[in-house]
């Protein structure tokens, strides 16, 4: 996973640059030598602030850099296809701190943020030091190793998914029926204003038709007799305006042969007299043609009043505003029903998606029942031969769940990693009860059964690189030759890094770096070296013995050959 790191300008080395082969690199040297700092340097890369962050010339930035191969991480290489990162066989990651304390993130060159570099550690790292330890007594870490073991991710992946679309809907549901709740009213109200619009059935213009009706039969028979009467005075009566105009042009039509400005006076008044006529005539139409109707006159006055009532009631001004509130509140009740309709649908969605996530969480009880006993049976074993040869080991499953839990309590006991509870139970002695790692489990413990842990997951994780830091704290003898042969075999999976002051964890790496503290002329300078075999040779005489004679360095030829 990790081929190289260069560390420039960090705290006692001014620039290294370190390649890293396939399998297990161990890191030795003085105490004191700074053995921590390749760690350190890694840790930061990834946003780990954590970690020291003095300079070596407080002048100049601290520039940090990793490069890795991910061509067999998928995890690594779909979060960065989400991250709409370019994906390659090859990662450099980097990170530069300025003499003022800014930092700059970099992925293959270009400019990211600390917190994509943070996500991607877990994908690529695994830290075994003592804080993944005390993780190791957390029960939800625990059910996450029996998950790996299971390759329950899919099935996991698929219940959280469901789980957390269920809160959501809930939460939209909930939200739906408040806006319900309160459209209740409304909706009566709008129910009863459409129904008194839809069946006053108002038509456009209507109020104004009507108005001119009604005014027309209020005044018919004063109209009739109006009409009647100028008829009577301009053609029926023996003193009429068209007989007495008839008589005047009579007069007149004698003497327009002798006198020519009387012609055209004839003309007009002839056409005077044609006018007349035709209007006695069309007089004399209205008073026949209008009918007095006053079943009509009440039947218009009673629509009238129903529209002005209308237009009062609901502040319109004409009726096309009541057409208008009327087309509105059929729009408004029909949302309110399709609110009703989408509760309805999201209501049976809700139950059929609480439906499949009891089913899914029933799988993953299964899946994981089963696995328990088999991981409980590989890790004991593997335990015992890290030196606890009466070490007992059991998983326990317990649901969380009951039968016709209603789906909120189900979802409040629950959680997005199923229905389960997951207790790792230890016991290191004969004769003593199995109990809970964190009540019974020392350090030195702890620190084996989660090497064994690691052991039995490797072929099961993504290719990642593995830091060990002084896994080998309060071992000695035939367990340190456990130990290392278990490190060995986690390096046929994955990349490691062990920093380690036993000679035969060192001994069965593939490749061994010595740290040295050089004094310099302003400060210390730590130089990495990459042993070879004479070197490596001379390192773990110095490791089993503190100093280097002939009898340590024949030891430490044994072990190399051992370990061969």
């Amino acid at each position: 996973m990790l081929t190289e790191l260069y560390i420039q300008n960090y705290l006692f080395v001014p620039q290294e640059r370190i390649e890293f082969g396939p399998g297990m690199t161990v890191l030795t040297g003085e105490t004191g030598a700074g053995k921590s700092i390749l760690v350190g340097a890694i840790a930061l890369i990834f946003g780990d602030n954590s970690t020291a962050l003095e300079p070596y010339d407080e002048t100049k930035p601290i520039y940090l850099e990793a490069t890795f191969d991910i061509s067999h991480n998928s995890e690594v290489q779909s979060f960065l296809q989400q991250q709409g990162q370019e994906i390659d066989s090859e990662l450099t990651l980097a990170r530069e701190i300025k003499p003022a304390g800014k930092s700059t993130y970099f992925l293959n060159g270009r400019k990211v943020s600390a917190s994509l570099l943070r996500e991607l550690k877990p994908l690529m790292i695994d830290f075994h030091h003592q804080r993944d330890q005390q993780r190791l007594l957390s029960n939800a870490y625990q059910l996450q190793l029996l998950d790996l073991y299971a390759q329950n991710s899919s099935l996991k992946k698929e219940y959280a998914q469901i789980y957390h679309s269920l809160k959501s809907a809930l939460k939209e549901l909930e939200k739906l029926k408040e806006e319900e709740e309160k459209n209740r009213q409304l909706k009566e109200l709008y129910q009863y204003q459409f129904n008194e619009l839809e069946k006053a059935n108002l038509k456009m213009g209507e109020d104004e038709e009507l108005q001119k009706e009604f005014e027309l039969l209020s005044n018919a028979q004063e109209l009739i007799e109006t009409a009647s009467s100028a008829y009577f005075t301009l053609y029926e009566s023996e003193d009429s305006i068209h007989s007495r105009l008839a008589q005047v042009i009579n007069s007149l039509s004698s003497y327009s042969s002798i006198y020519p400005r009387i012609a055209p006076i004839l003309e007009n008044l002839k056409d005077c007299l044609e006018q007349i006529s035709a209007s006695a005539s069309d007089l004399n139409d209205i008073s026949q043609s209008i009918n007095l109707n006053p079943q009509r006159l009440q039947e218009i006055q009673l629509r009238l009043d129903e529209i002005n009532s209308l237009l009062y009631k609901h502040r319109a001004k004409n009726i096309a505003e009541l057409i208008e509130l009327f087309q509105q509140r059929e729009g408004q009740i029909n949302a309110m029903e399709d609110l009703s309709a989408t509760i309805k649908v999201l209501e049976n969605s809700i139950q059929q998606d609480y439906e499949n996530l009891k089913e899914l969480g029933e799988k993953l009880t299964k899946s994981r029942q089963k696995a328990a006993d088999s991981l409980a049976k590989e890790l004991q074993e593997n335990i015992r031969l890290l030196s606890i040869p009466d070490a007992l080991f059991k998983i326990n499953i317990d649901k969380k769940t009951i039968e016709n839990m209603l789906l909120e309590q189900y979802l409040s006991v629950c959680s997005d990693e199923g229905e389960d509870n997951c207790q790792f139970l230890f016991s290191a002695n004969r004769g003593t009860d199995l109990k809970p790692l964190s009540a019974v489990a020392s350090g030195g413990e702890l620190s084996r059964i989660l090497l064994a842990i690691k052991k039995v997951l490797s072929e099961r994780m993504e290719e990642k690189l593995i830091i060990l830091d002084e896994i080998d704290a309060g071992i000695g003898g035939k367990t340190a030759d456990y130990v290392a042969q278990f490190i060995y075999q986690l390096a046929q999976h994955h990349r490691i890094i062990c920093i380690t002051h036993l000679a035969q964890i060192a001994a069965i790496a593939n490749e061994q770096l010595a740290l040295q503290k050089v004094p310099a002329k302003h400060k210390n300078v730590i130089r990495i070296i990459s042993l070879e075999p004479q070197q490596r040779k001379q390192e773990l005489a110095r490791m089993l013995a503190g100093d280097i004679s002939e009898i340590s360095l024949k030891h430490a030829e044994e072990l190399m050959t051992k370990y061969k």
